[in-house]
This record gives C-alpha cells, structure tokens and sequence, in this order.
C-alpha cells in the first residue's frame, strides 16, 4: 500500500486532523514517516508548522501562505535536501490541490487521504470533490476527510467499511443518474434501484454490521460518511 495524506488550504481543525494522521499514519513524527507520504498544499503548509510536521512535498503558488513559513521550510529543504518543492504560476487552470492529487497518482499512490478539503469556500469544496472522479477513473481510493465527513467516490461496485463515529452514510450519484443499484447490508437496502440527480433518497442511510456492499455497472457515486 501507497498512502498520501494531502493537507490542502480549506478548514482544517487541528484536533480532527491530529486523529486522521493517527488513523492514516500511527506516529507522524519525522522519524516515522515511512509508510506515507505527506504533501502540504499551499496555506495547508501552516498547519503542518502548527502541529509539527515535516512534508515531503509542498504544492503550490503561495498566494495564501504566510511567506515567513514557506520561507522557514524552504530554508528547511536547502538544508535537509528531501523535502520537494513544487512552485506553481499563480495565473493556471488547475488548482494547487488538483496538482497535488495527480501528483500522488502519477507517483503510485493506492490511498490518498485529503484534509482542508472542505471549509468556507463552496466552490473550492465542490470542485474537490469533483476531483475525486479522476481517482475513482484510476482506481485509487480517496478520501475527503473533516471533522464531520468522510467523503469518496466510487465507479462501480464496492464493498463500504463502516467508519467508527461516522454512523450516516449517504449515497448521491454524480454526472447523472445511476440505474440498477443494489445495496446489500444496509439499514435501507434496495434492488435495482435507479438514484437520479435531485433525489435524496440516498441520504442519511446507516451499515447494519461491519461492511455493506453496493453494487452497480455504470455510472459514479459520491458516498459520504458523516456525523452530527
């Protein structure tokens, strides 16, 4: 398994991102960071310097981050020589978060784990959810995380884990209906079920035991675990 955390520039509560990195990573110190690869994206970089951690790569044009802290983390990759700097023209068409992502995929990432991907900014949060389509188009599993959602897609059958603490999950179909959806293990199961876009018909579900499947041919889903 090649796991990235990606910590983006949106909302990130400190203690909620401190619990993803002891899910993803156990301990995150420097000294044990083997196992995963982090990448700080733009003002995503001052919560790494608030809690202490050193990225592997840094993503970005820099219009948000404070300048004195990308300033001590460039003098910090001079010196140590492994940490990797991806400046970015602040006039694109891509944002800094979706060249973080294809960075982790073109360089073998299996899981991807995202933080600061939701906040304030809808139309940040929108569109990296979008982003998540290209990972399920290349198999990779991806994961929004935040304090009150756990967020993937998925294009095609899947067996879903439940989540401890995230007890809803809401299945919502993306660029268009979804047709001949079965969900097997699910409080509210359904047979060859069609969820079209504006139907919420797919929200607030909960997994009877350990796991759940949904199966369907063609077509993505968003799937989303969430908490009160």
């Amino acid at each position: 398994m090649n796991s990235y955390i990606i910590i983006t520039g949106g909302r990130v509560d400190l203690q909620s991102l401190k619990g993803i990195m002891d899910r993803h990573m156990g301990d995150y110190s420097e000294d044990h960071m083997d196992d995963s690869t982090v990448i700080a994206v733009d003002k995503g970089l001052e919560v790494c310097n608030k809690i202490g951690i050193v990225p592997d790569v840094i993503v970005g044009d820099f219009d948000s981050a404070s300048s004195v802290v990308v300033g001590v983390y460039r003098k910090m990759a001079d010196k140590k020589g492994s940490i990797k700097f991806i400046d970015l023209d602040t006039h694109k068409d891509f944002t800094d978060t979706h060249v973080a992502l294809i960075y982790a995929m073109d360089n073998g990432a299996t899981d991807i784990y995202i933080a600061g991907a939701t906040g304030t900014r809808m139309d940040h949060t929108m569109a990296n959810i979008g982003l998540l389509k290209e990972c399920a188009d290349r198999r990779v599993n991806a994961y929004i995380e935040d304090d009150h959602n756990v967020i993937t897609m998925i294009a095609g059958s899947a067996t879903v884990d439940r989540i401890e603490g995230f007890d809803y999950v809401s299945l919502i179909p993306y660029g268009g209906s979804v047709a001949d959806v079965t969900l097997k293990g699910f409080e509210y199961n359904v047979e060859d079920f069609t969820f079209d876009i504006g139907d919420s018909r797919g929200v607030s579900n909960t997994i009877s035991a350990d796991s759940a499947r949904i199966e369907f041919e063609d077509g993505y889903m968003i799937v989303i675990y969430s908490r009160d």
